[in-house]
């Protein structure tokens, strides 16, 4: 009865649960689910062990966890469309954080041609739950198709800007190049008539970000800002290259793939320690060390440049 109360309390007059505290002196704080088996583990565990656990696996971001609150999870894959929860689970999924009280933004990748209308009509199931629950969700966007979706037909799925439509210079190497860094320090959202199109044509207000190891002097867009961190995406395929060694014994004989094996939870490409990356699945990763040297000060600047959203992608 006390959890009912609470979430007719958050749910107000039938307004979507979506955390803007105009207040807030902090980005608010999410983790990313972006694979089989962490949504496994998440619908395993109470939220409370998960966070535990999540702890235990990464001490380094420990101290900056106790004491706040985790109250939303991304789940989905941004870059691998193979990755994405069935959807029985993705309505566990749904379910328990509904039970919990949590925010959930749901993340799809690219769209396949021949995945068009399975995710049409998984839009509207999720549209149908949104209505029943009187909620709506937020659903990142990484496919023009799937942003033409959602323009019009689905009101209760909220559409953000996602990070392979948000592109940028991202390279490991950036400190061995020459030439002037600052011009990569801008793209096309900071300019406010491509912020207008995207949210008069699109409905999208959010963008989500990615750190590649210059914090300190990136500037971001008004409005909604999500970072990702510590690992950004550099290079991504349709087709595997880590399935392709894995059957084939060469990343070179990629072909399409259409049931996925998991190779990724246990393999993965390795590169020279100095270029700080690795190869998962069917992308390439770089890692920002400047986060988690000082995570703590690091959440604080990015409150203060605009970001009001961090999201941690460690599993």
């Amino acid at each position: 009865e006390e959890i009912k109360q609470e979430r007719v309390k958050q749910a107000g007059k039938g307004l979507e649960i979506l955390q803007s505290d105009a207040n807030r002196t902090e980005p608010e704080l999410a983790l990313e689910l972006d694979h089989p088996r962490a949504y496994t583990l998440f619908l395993q565990k109470s939220t409370e062990e998960f966070l535990e656990d999540y702890q235990e696996r990464y001490p380094v971001f420990r101290d900056w966890l106790q004491g706040r609150n985790v109250n939303r999870f991304y789940i989905g894959n941004a870059f691998c469309h193979l990755l994405f929860p069935e959807t029985e689970q993705l309505f566990a999924l749904l379910e328990k954080a509904e039970k919990e009280l949590l925010q959930v933004t749901f993340t799809f990748s690219y769209v396949r041609e021949y995945q068009l209308v399975q995710t049409e009509e998984l839009l509207k199931k999720l549209g149908q739950w949104c209505r029943k629950e009187n909620r709506k969700l937020e659903i990142e966007i990484n496919d023009w198709a799937m942003a033409d979706m959602l323009k019009s037909d689905f009101p209760e799925l909220i559409p953000c800007y996602g990070r392979l439509l948000n592109k940028r210079k991202k390279d490991p190497r950036m400190t061995y190049k020459l030439g002037d860094r600052t011009l990569f320090e801008q793209n096309s959202v900071h300019a406010a008539f491509y912020q207008e199109y995207l949210k008069e044509e699109f409905r999208m207000e959010r963008y989500e970000w990615e750190s590649c190891g210059d914090t300190s002097t990136r500037k971001f867009p008004e409005g909604k800002n999500s970072m990702h961190l510590p690992f950004y995406q550099t290079n991504t395929s349709q087709y595997c290259p880590l399935y392709a060694a894995c059957t084939k014994g060469s990343r070179g004989a990629q072909t399409p793939v259409r049931k996925c094996h998991r190779f990724c939870e246990e393999q993965a490409f390795l590169y020279p320690e100095h270029l700080r990356m690795m190869g998962r699945y069917n992308s390439l990763f770089g890692i920002d060390l400047s986060i988690l040297q000082e995570p703590e000060a690091m959440g604080k600047m990015y409150g203060l440049r605009g970001i009001d959203r961090i999201v941690v992608n460690l599993l």
